[in-house]
């Protein structure tokens, strides 16, 4: 509950500083310089944005396939408990003031959307700054649409959470996920699925990720 006054406490933000403002956009912003009161200074509502290095350093840009993961919203109907995707909702962030809060159901956990748009909001009322997503189902999916676009809220909540997660990741490997991705390519050289020299080829590669990581 305290998640669903958050969200609709900054939508209202949204709402009433986009007719005041005009939009503009930035090629490249990153996580930090989002969250920072002191830099959002330089960025108005409603700005779009090409290229976001995210909270989980994962570039995400327009076109990119995102993946539903596990709702971790609740609601309640007469009869029982029902999980929602608590950052997602249908419509577009202005249309909740009008609609109400419309969330995207439990049942589309695994289905893949991609994004249209992304925004930065100015965090309003003591809240953070956040960037959001414009988004829409797979075409030929049986994803019923309540709205013409579906809102991805507080991405970077929505990350953390794993409501959402990219289809192909970008950023760099970790130690031991290089640690581990090592292990599985000598396992397939041991099983002759790869040679020695494709092999050889992820080893160099990943050898200064294994090794810097100490």
């Amino acid at each position: 509950m305290k998640t669903k006054f958050y969200v609709i406490a900054t939508l209202m933000g949204v709402y009433t500083s986009s007719f005041a403002q005009k939009l503009s956009e930035i090629d490249t912003l990153h996580y930090s310089k989002m969250i920072s009161k002191e830099e959002g200074k330089n960025f108005k509502t409603g700005m779009d944005i090409k290229y976001y290095i995210a909270s989980d350093k994962n570039t995400y840009k327009i076109g990119d396939t995102l993946v539903l993961g596990a709702p971790t919203g609740e609601g309640q109907s007469a009869f029982s408990k029902k999980r929602h995707f608590e950052y997602l909702f249908y419509g577009k962030p202005a249309g909740v003031l009008l609609k109400g809060m419309r969330y995207v159901e439990e049942q589309y956990k695994d289905y893949k959307i991609t994004i249209e748009k992304i925004q930065f909001n100015k965090g309003s009322m003591g809240l953070e700054n956040y960037v959001f997503f414009y988004v829409k189902p797979l075409a030929n999916t049986d994803f019923t649409v309540l709205d013409n676009y579906i809102t991805v809220t507080m991405v970077d909540n929505a990350i953390t959470k794993g409501e959402i997660k990219p289809l192909h990741t970008t950023r760099p490997l970790t130690r031991e996920e290089a640690v581990e991705l090592l292990k599985k390519k000598k396992e397939e050289l041991d099983l002759e699925i790869i040679t020695k020299e494709e092999f050889d080829k992820f080893r160099e590669q990943l050898t200064p990720i294994i090794k810097g990581g100490k």
